[in-house]
């Protein structure tokens, strides 16, 4: 693909909207004789009018030639080493220009799932290694330039998620480019070209490849940006889903599929996200689960057993939470706040301190998922109300809430057992 230079006339992107941090590390590299580029997502979102979460640079200069010009750097990584430049608000991470090993270099055979990923090039190579077409191009700072190596500037305009290269050979080299593709798609409202989407149709079960870690914060990522029913639409249509949350998608298959109450939890969810301008993790899992579980407790009921919704939760999710890789905290604490639910639900067996229970850490996020199901139901936010009004009567009472000391459901701090006495 020929190489296209968009002068300053004919883009949007202007300094004034590039981090002054940014703008310092590419001007320095610059005047020590180097190249250097605001590189990806950052010139993505410029040119879309958006703002960029980070500013990320690319230069010629290696690590250590990084590090000696600036006395904030600090190198991170082991498969290939990155600069990040903190300044006081700021990390400006900075990366050597790379390209993709040769074949001899790969750990070869038919699995392309890529080992090695150390090896600098040029501008040029380095846009071609990179994931989608949207993410490679380069805004040069001396000249004000756009640089398009890969026809990025196009398929922006066109809304379109494509490939570098082919789509095959490139979700076999990394199954989690398939999920960052419904990623960008769901989040900038773009489609997925019919070669890139029919390849994530043919490969999403190398989906499996990849570290659990690493696609357990890429699904995170799918609710920022309020994407989060768009993108589970995309994984259900994709069969991503079917691999990665298999539960989801059974669910999903027995529940009208496309038209399922999954989406409209997901709805609101996205909403309040909306609303209160960050993603809150123990939530959005507690939120995706929820429906799935309750199918689950109403087929054991419509077969005549006796359900114990708290006991069924204990059995469900953690063997999922762990194939996840979820951290133990947060799965404990999801748990914690569907099982609170039967709470707000008038039982007079079951006698307990209503201050007590909104003086729990977890009570924000456990009204939260009882202000999603009100509104999946359709039903008045008046209870949900009522018990926020009784949390913020027993925080102004409480000033251990502003510490945040540590506080047992009765409302009292857990009593210390006394040190053991040292046998002599």
């Amino acid at each position: 693909m020929t190489s296209v230079i968009i002068p300053r006339s004919e883009h949007t992107v202007s300094r004034q909207n590039i981090h002054p941090d940014a703008l310092k590390v590419m001007y320095r590299l610059v005047r020590k004789g180097f190249t250097a580029y605001l590189v990806g997502g950052s010139v993505r979102d410029l040119i879309l009018g958006r703002t960029p979460k980070d500013f990320d640079v690319s230069t010629n200069a290696t690590p250590s030639q990084i590090k000696k010009i600036f006395q904030n750097c600090f190198l991170i990584g082991r498969r290939f080493r990155l600069a990040h430049i903190r300044f006081d608000d700021q990390i400006i991470e900075t990366s050597t220009f790379r390209r993709c090993p040769d074949q001899d270099e790969e750990n070869g055979g038919d699995d392309l799932y890529q080992f090695r990923d150390n090896c600098y090039g040029t501008p040029e190579e380095d846009a071609l290694r990179r994931d989608f077409t949207i993410n490679g191009l380069f805004y040069e700072v001396e000249r004000f330039t756009i640089i398009d190596h890969v026809g990025g500037l196009s398929d922006i305009q066109n809304r379109l998620i494509r490939c570098i290269g082919d789509p095959n050979i490139r979700f076999r080299e990394d199954p989690v480019r398939m999920i960052r593709a419904v990623r960008f798609a769901s989040r900038l409202d773009f489609h997925i070209e019919p070669a890139t989407y029919n390849a994530i149709l043919r490969h999403h079960e190398e989906i499996l490849k990849a570290s659990p870690p690493r696609i357990f914060e890429e699904l995170q990522k799918l609710f920022a940006f309020a994407a989060g029913e768009k993108a589970f639409r995309l994984l259900y249509k994709t069969g991503l889903l079917h691999v990665l949350l298999p539960e989801i998608a059974d669910f999903l298959d027995h529940d009208h599929g496309q038209d399922s109450v999954l989406w409209t939890w997901l709805e609101h969810l996205d909403e309040r996200i909306r609303t209160v301008g960050k993603v809150e993790p123990v939530l959005v899992f507690a939120a995706l689960f929820t429906a799935p579980v309750r199918h689950v407790a109403e087929r054991y009921e419509t077969a005549g057993e006796r359900v114990v919704y708290n006991a069924l939760l204990a059995d469900l999710l953690p063997p999922i939470c762990t194939r996840m890789s979820m951290p133990k905290w947060m799965s404990t604490r999801m748990i914690q706040i569907m099982a609170n639910q039967s709470r707000f639900e008038p039982d007079k067996k079951k006698r307990f301190s209503k201050r007590g229970f909104v003086a729990q850490d977890c009570f924000p996020e456990t009204l939260a998922l009882y202000q999603l199901g009100l509104l999946v139901a359709g039903e008045d936010l008046g209870p949900a109300e009522i018990w926020g009004s009784l949390r913020s009567e027993v925080e102004a009472e409480t000033p251990q809430f502003v510490r945040g000391e540590v506080r047992t459901e009765q409302g009292r701090p857990p009593r210390k057992r006394p040190p053991r006495r040292r046998r002599r």
